[in-house]
């Protein structure tokens, strides 16, 4: 922990417009009101998720907004409600404690979830605090997928591929049509879609901000998730047109110079805080975006 608090705060030295954030408590320990952003992302957000866990369902009143569909979700994997530790649950509950209490304090209702690089867990954060939030009685939580080069919320949940936000940026589908609802929970969520036009074009458009403010006014809280900060400048786009930013990093994996750098490519956005998961400690696989980067690397 000593080794990200230091990195954020050396960060936010090189980034002085990200201070001015509201001072922030801790969710292990007893509040603090520390000096800026490094402390402040140290604290209150700085919250130790090491996978995800779910007891029972609470039910929530149906919401008329959203196409019902099947969910079946990787037993394997890391989601709620699969891991039984009730300290992975508890975990989830403060820090949806505290997105609540920032909610109040400095209104938003779109989230951007992100992460310096791919499988730090920025997915598995997205979608439990997807399902914490649709435990709530009367609270609408929409989860989406803003990863339109290689979104994986629909793998995840088990749901095939469909229309999602591309589609509705580019104009050929509507809300109704790409917001869905899981036949087993109250969450709501959207899948990237299946638009051919190129990602960059889909995120520089006017549309984009357009359409998460109708979302703001069907639901209470909009969770993100995002390609990673570090390697697409996709994630600085849909940051622009979100309320706010959550930053994702993994403990053993995410090095002091990324989470630097990712702290510097959101400044320019108001970051909220940040999540420290601890995750399980396994040897990295490559993956598509770590493969992308080696390419640009080599050219």
């Amino acid at each position: 922990m000593s080794r990200f608090f230091q990195a954020l705060k050396e960060a936010s030295r090189s980034a002085p417009e990200l201070n001015g954030l509201p001072q922030q408590g801790d969710l292990a320990s007893p509040p603090t009101l520390p000096a800026g952003i490094a402390e402040q992302m140290a604290g209150e957000f700085a919250a130790t998720v090491p996978g995800g866990a779910f007891d029972s369902m609470l039910g929530t009143e149906a919401h008329e907004l959203g196409t019902v569909t099947h969910v079946s979700l990787d037993q394997a994997a890391r989601l709620i409600p699969h891991v039984i530790d009730p300290s992975i649950m508890e975990s989830y509950r403060r820090l949806r404690t505290k997105i609540l209490q920032e909610q109040q304090a400095n209104p938003f209702r779109s989230l951007l979830v992100a992460s310096p690089y791919s499988q730090e867990g920025k997915s598995v954060t997205v979608l439990n605090l997807g399902f914490s939030f649709a435990m709530l009685p009367e609270f609408r939580v929409l989860v989406v997928d803003g990863d339109l080069r290689k979104g994986s919320l629909g793998k995840w949940l088990g749901v095939a591929d469909g229309p999602g936000l591309g589609n509705l940026v580019e104009g050929s589908a509507t809300l109704e049509d790409v917001v869905w609802k899981s036949d087993a929970s109250p969450l709501h969520f959207m899948l990237c879609g299946n638009s051919k036009v190129p990602s960059a074009e889909l995120l520089h458009s006017p549309q984009l901000s357009t359409h998460f403010r109708h979302m703001a006014e069907k639901f209470d809280l909009i969770l993100v998730d995002s390609p990673p900060v570090n390697v697409l400048t996709d994630t600085q786009q849909l940051a622009a047109s979100c309320d706010a930013v959550l930053l994702v990093v993994r403990a053993f994996a995410t090095n002091r110079k990324a989470l630097e750098k990712a702290v510097q490519e959101l400044a320019p956005f108001r970051i909220v805080g940040a999540v420290l998961n601890a995750g399980i400690r396994t040897r990295r696989r490559e993956s598509y975006y770590g493969y992308y980067a080696a390419e640009r690397a080599r050219r």
